[in-house]
């Protein structure tokens, strides 16, 4: 995120990125496999340069794992010094065959999309209670309703319910055709960037205040 300068790991992004890696082949049960090292880098508009970068490594079994993350970020108000961070990953059945990944909080245990580094944390960490979080009465607050009302009328439209922003997109009604589902997809993707943006600025002031 350059407006906050803070950094959002995507389980999703970085499994995409080891399949489609030369060689890469599906996974069998009882096979393993180490990933890695890979540089993951974030640059600002403009610029050549990375500003942060992490370098994951990873030890993957057929339905469960667990990523080493060895970075030194620079943020804007405080470097986090050199961690060396694991952080387990586990997988759930899709619908249609395979296994959808997800990242396991080491602060709370919980099963979660994407792990956050706002500015001024030195670890990442899923957002809400026991993690990184930030209350509604922030000054930030007024946005974050919006974002999540936006949030949550798309998952309606589905037929779903919404609990919390990492919460998946319900998977396609029977009744709904393809191209609209997939517009709608695209739509939450979208929101779920502004989402994050509101949300990670909002908790590096909070982080910047306890300093």
């Amino acid at each position: 995120m350059e407006g906050c300068r803070s950094l959002v790991l995507d389980v999703n992004a970085i499994m995409r990125a080891v399949h489609a890696a030369p060689g890469w082949r599906p996974m069998a049960p009882g096979d393993a496999a180490k990933v890695g090292p890979i540089r993951w880098f974030w640059t600002r508009r403009g610029e050549a340069e990375p500003w942060a970068e992490v370098c994951i490594t990873l030890d993957l079994r057929a339905d469960r794992g667990h990523a080493r993350l060895q970075f030194d970020v620079d943020h804007a108000s405080r470097r986090t010094g050199p961690q060396n961070q694991r952080v387990d990953l586990l997988t759930t059945p899709c619908r249609f065959g395979g296994v959808r990944w997800w990242w396991q909080c080491p602060a709370t245990g919980r099963r979660c999309a994407k792990l956050y580094l706002p500015n001024g944390g030195t670890l990442f960490l899923s957002r809400g209670p026991g993690a990184y979080r930030l209350a509604y009465a922030s000054q930030n607050g007024s946005a974050l309703d919006r974002s999540h009302a936006r949030l949550a009328r798309l998952h309606r439209r589905l037929g779903g319910q919404y609990d919390h922003a990492d919460a998946p997109l319900p998977h396609r009604p029977k009744w709904m055709r393809r191209q609209t589902y997939e517009r709608l997809w695209a739509e939450w993707e979208a929101q779920m960037e502004r989402h994050d943006e509101v949300w990670l600025a909002g908790v590096a002031r909070l982080l910047a205040r306890a300093d």
